[in-house]
């Protein structure tokens, strides 16, 4: 489509890099059947196999220990009357379904098959939901137009899954089926990522991307692209035509009306075709957005339109194979019935409940980043999601139900650079957080951090900013200069009233919900990474 496209070459100083995303659907696939094979020649080659007890590590050689001999009489088939929690399953003569229990067999693998769709698709819904949200919501006519958050940040009538209140951000939806190789052009010193389709990272911009801070041109190319392309950029391979990209605003940027025009003079987006071209500038606080998946049956309709859009080398065989089953196949229409229509509203519902006890009530044991503490991960291993080729399923449940980017940068191991996160929805005896109770966290001395830390309260419902009436949220960290104690430790309190004279340490909570906190870092230190430096719990306060 943009093959033989001629643009005029630039030339700033040499910093042009070609960064790769993640291997794309093709090569991962090669990749795989290379791998696969070669380990399946070891296997043949010895004869061995992995088996045994359950849970065995023991390898043995088949060959030399093949087993009891059996025979026609040894299988044991399952029998023709099966309760189930769906109902009891009835087979005639051993083995032919009944009419009844064929229903309930069809339904309830359309059932199974529409939650985990929802749960597999999770990080797809939402950035499909940011980009969609902010055409629709915050009225962005081109991929030229930027919405800034400059209160400083979001305030709760912006639905962002844990978006804050502390920095001051700016974002874009990108298009490239529309305009082809496109440029997102970053002042210096930002801190910002870009993420596809899929909510996988292709690229950091910023102090933790390759323009290290100096600012620079990124040029991110369609699926397919096979043109030229210029000196000077910072060049990207987007395996998806849909990208979201944001940026945080450090430095004097200022807030408000202030922030939102620092960025319209120093951010741009525009098609490498056109060269600048005029974007729309918007102060976004307070104008209210829904940047969330659905909960609901209509999030297949969201589901279907990012199938339809992208191409189809983006996805996995098995990923489209479910789909096909549910009626969502691309180059046809969506169409569900009545029956499906239900089943797939209940398939919605019950992944969210599955995501919500993943998030709320993790039964992994290494969900805490303390062992003797409920502060608890967000990015639970790493940010692929995967450990030693194992998809890391739950773990990927875990970050996108909650939270949005996906970066290396949000779990650094670097002193002094990136950011980090935790998180809390219970105190030091493991209750869930009652908006309506009033509790005390002591931030030890010295936290560890290079810029700053800061504590915020979101709604459990939405994973977005708790409204504590106004449209207001109010968060506490070291730019707010809390109240000290002598020894260099700040008490931090939560609830419905501030403590007399510890308003400058008070996170305000709604009485009538649930809150959960999330403690941020930026540029933590060695006295996180290490974990020498640990938090108390949050205690009830009588």
């Amino acid at each position: 489509m943009f093959k033989g496209l001629e643009v005029e070459k630039r030339n700033p100083e040499p910093r042009t890099v070609n960064l790769e995303p993640e291997l794309s659907k093709g090569e991962c696939k090669m990749k795989t059947k290379h791998l696969f094979t070669a380990a399946l020649a070891v296997l043949m080659t010895v004869g061995m196999v992995t088996t045994g007890t359950a849970g065995s590590l023991e390898t043995v050689n088949i060959f030399e220990n093949p087993e009891k001999k059996q025979t026609n009489k040894d299988f044991k088939p399952a029998p023709d009357t099966i309760k189930t929690n769906f109902g009891t399953l009835k087979f005639d003569l051993e083995a032919y379904p009944t009419e009844e229990t064929t229903k309930k067999i069809y339904d309830e693998m359309d059932l199974q098959r529409a939650t985990q769709a929802y749960m597999d698709f999770l990080p797809a819904l939402s950035v499909h939901a940011i980009i969609k949200g902010q055409i629709r919501d915050f009225g962005f006519k081109t991929s030229s137009d930027i919405g800034v958050h400059p209160s400083p940040g979001l305030t709760p009538s912006e639905l962002y899954l844990t978006g804050n209140n502390s920095t001051v951000y700016a974002v874009a939806s990108l298009d490239l089926k529309i305009d082809g190789p496109t440029v997102v052009d970053i002042p210096p010193g930002m801190l910002g990522t870009a993420d596809d389709a899929l909510f996988k990272f292709p690229v950091d911009f910023g102090v933790v991307g390759p323009d290290k801070g100096k600012g620079g041109k990124y040029l991110f190319l369609p699926p397919g692209f096979d043109g030229k392309t210029p000196d000077g950029y910072f060049v990207v391979k987007s395996p998806s035509y849909r990208i979201w990209a944001m940026v945080r605003g450090w430095g004097d940027v200022g807030v408000g009306d202030k922030a939102t025009e620092w960025f319209k003079q120093n951010f741009k987006v525009y098609p490498l075709a056109t060269g600048p071209r005029q974007g729309n500038y918007s102060n976004t606080a307070g104008t209210g957005l829904n940047s969330l998946a659905a909960e609901d049956g209509t999030v297949f309709e969201m589901l279907n339109e990012i199938v339809q859009y992208e191409p189809k080398e983006l996805f996995g065989a098995e990923q489209l194979g479910r789909l096909a089953t549910l009626g969502i196949i691309q180059g046809k229409p969506f169409n569900p019935d009545e029956r499906m229509k239900r089943i797939l509203d209940q398939g919605a519902k019950q992944g969210t409940a599955m995501a919500r006890a993943i998030v709320f009530a993790s039964r992994d044991p290494d969900i805490r980043y303390w062992p003797e503490r409920h502060w608890e991960k967000m990015f639970l291993h790493n940010t692929t999601f995967e450990r030693d080729g194992v998809a890391d399923i739950d773990a990927r449940t875990l970050w996108h139900y909650q939270a949005i980017v996906v970066s290396p940068a949000l779990i650094s191991t670097t002193p002094g650079k990136g950011t980090a996160y935790l998180s809390a929805c219970r105190d030091n005896k493991g209750r869930y957080l009652d908006g309506g109770a009033n509790y005390r966290l002591r931030v030890g001395a010295n936290p560890p951090v290079k810029n700053f830390w800061a504590i915020t309260a979101y709604d459990p419902t939405t994973r977005s900013l708790l409204d504590v009436g106004g449209n207001m949220n109010k968060s506490v960290g070291s730019r707010e200069n809390p109240v000290a104690n002598a020894d260099g430790s700040v008490d931090v309190y939560f609830g419905p009233k501030a403590p007399k004279g510890m308003e400058k340490n008070w996170v305000p909570t709604n009485p009538d919900k649930g809150f959960f906190l999330v403690f941020r870092f930026y540029g933590p230190t060695e006295g996180f990474i290490d974990k020498s430096w640990v938090p108390n719990d949050l205690e009830l306060v009588k």
